[in-house]
């Protein structure tokens, strides 16, 4: 038991508060407010996408009604009206798409070129970029594709972005390169079942590749064979 009085001990939780009571009340605010701010801030995220998904049900509809102004329209204010969300992503989509069909590829670029810029952390981002990247082949801009197409391996679009690279590569008239990229995704087995042309592209690019070794191979032994011509006919005269 402490021999402390009653009087002394008071007077040493008044000097301990004194230098320790601040700090705790700060921290026990400090934490409060980030719990409260924490579900304030989730809650409003939530309404927000529920928001841009109510609103977004129009564009899916118009989509089922296939009517294209109805559609560019709705889709255009899910990006004016929730440009943060994931809805606004895919209402970009649809607006690509249509520019697409409707051969406006600069809108078409517009369209997915914003969603690359202002949404770099959304997974459909890799999407718009192999997208882009198409768009950009087709406008015969392909060394500007090529940058949007730099997947890491273990990426879940690797084949998908191979094969477009492919198709830049060979744009370029880099045969090779397209070659290598072509195989790349070939070598992962599923998106070769599930575009049938890049066998084809494989092996016309690899025929290729060994008809021109076949050139490059006679060439060289014919020149071989005429410098040792040349060289027998010099030694003669000699």
């Amino acid at each position: 038991m402490s021999n402390l009085t009653e009087e002394q001990q008071i007077e040493q939780l008044k000097e301990w508060w004194k230098d320790n009571g601040t700090p705790l009340i700060v921290g026990a605010v400090l934490g409060l407010s980030g719990f409260f701010g924490y579900k304030y801030w989730t809650e409003k995220e939530i309404a927000y996408q529920e928001s841009a998904s109510n609103l977004y049900v129009q564009v899916t509809e118009q989509l089922e009604n296939k009517d294209v102004a109805k559609l560019t329209e709705a889709a255009a204010e899910v990006k004016k009206q929730y440009p943060e969300s994931s809805y606004a992503i895919l209402s970009a989509f649809h607006l690509a798409k249509n520019a697409v069909d409707e051969k406006n590829l600069d809108k078409a670029v517009t369209e997915l070129t914003w969603v690359v810029d202002n949404h770099s952390g959304n997974e459909l981002v890799d999407i718009a970029k192999i997208r882009l990247a198409r768009v950009l082949i087709a406008q015969q801009k392909a060394d500007q594709a090529l940058p949007l197409l730099a997947f890491a391996n273990d990426s879940g679009y690797f084949e998908f972005a191979s094969i477009v690279k492919g198709d830049a590569f060979l744009a370029l008239g880099k045969k090779a390169e397209a070659l290598e990229a072509y195989q790349a995704a070939d070598n992962l087995g599923t998106t070769s079942r599930a575009h049938p042309t890049l066998k084809l592209k494989i092996d016309e690019l690899a025929s290729g590749e060994k008809a021109a070794d076949s050139t490059k191979a006679t060439e060289t032994q014919e020149e071989t064979s005429d410098t040792t011509e040349e060289e027998s006919k010099k030694e003669a005269t000699e």
